[in-house]
């Protein structure tokens, strides 16, 4: 398949995945909306519902991205992405697609799956734009790196859904202490996949779910305040994961992804 058939697949997969996102998100799947689900399955790292409005810069960035792969098809770089990530984003889409149909009918254990798969490519589209980067070239490496750090936090959280749902006690051990102990092993995490990955982006997407988590700890409409010390953590994990971020943009020398010298 040639490069101008690879972008237009792009395009329309695309096209189709942000229908069945928006039919999720009205409920129109069957008859619950995301955050009713979620909703239902609450988790102390759950973040605020605002902070989900990320979709909208996730989103408008991947319909810049596959225009102007489109647009400029017959460039070298462009040319060398659609070759490398193309076969790739199709699977991301297919894989979001299975995960917001399994989860609109509740089906929260088989959503982990396709959500872990979702970010498993996600990640690997990260590497591969390493091995084609041209110059300072930023629009693919930013896009998929917010997206993958996004799908990154979701998973987590989507995990912790699936076990609220299965009644898991914890072995006894308080749910307070469970949170803390996964916002801090999520973060140990994403250092190991940032340091196969490189970009600069994917912290910012975990930090704003960190903020989001802070203040849905500390809303009347989510706990009120209830954990202190789960609050702190979140917010000194937002922290953490800024200074992350910027850690690697130095290391990048202020390139999303690390610069190659023409």
């Amino acid at each position: 398949m040639n490069a101008t058939k690879k972008a237009w697949v792009n395009l329309i997969l695309l096209a189709v995945t942000l229908v069945i996102n928006t039919l999720g998100a009205l409920g129109l799947i069957n008859g619950l909306s995301q955050k009713e689900i979620s909703d239902t399955y609450l988790t102390l790292i759950t973040p605020s519902p605002s902070t989900f409005s990320i979709w909208s810069v996730i989103y408008s960035l991947l319909i810049i991205s596959v225009i102007i792969m489109l647009v400029k098809k017959n460039d070298p770089y462009f040319q060398k992405a659609l070759n490398q990530i193309s076969v790739l984003f199709w699977i991301s889409c297919l894989l979001n697609i299975a995960w917001i149909v399994s989860f609109s009918y509740e089906l929260v254990e088989l959503s982990v799956l396709f959500i872990l798969g979702f970010v498993i490519t996600l990640s690997i589209i990260c590497q591969k734009l390493l091995t084609i980067q041209d110059g300072k070239q930023w629009l693919l490496p930013l896009t998929f790196g917010i997206y993958t750090g996004w799908l990154f936090i979701a998973n987590v959280v989507n995990i912790s859904a699936a076990f609220v749902k299965q009644e898991w006690d914890g072995f006894g051990i308080a749910k307070s202490t469970w949170a803390v102990a996964i916002l801090l092993i999520a973060i140990v995490l994403l250092i190991l996949v940032l340091l196969k990955i490189r970009n600069a982006a994917f912290p910012l997407p975990v930090s704003w779910a960190y903020f989001g988590i802070y203040q849905f700890l500390k809303a009347p409409e989510g706990f009120n305040g209830e954990y202190n010390l789960l609050q702190t953590i979140a917010l000194v994990g937002m922290i953490l994961l800024l200074l992350i971020a910027v850690v690697q943009l130095i290391r990048n020398r202020f390139s999303v992804i690390p610069v190659v010298e023409k």
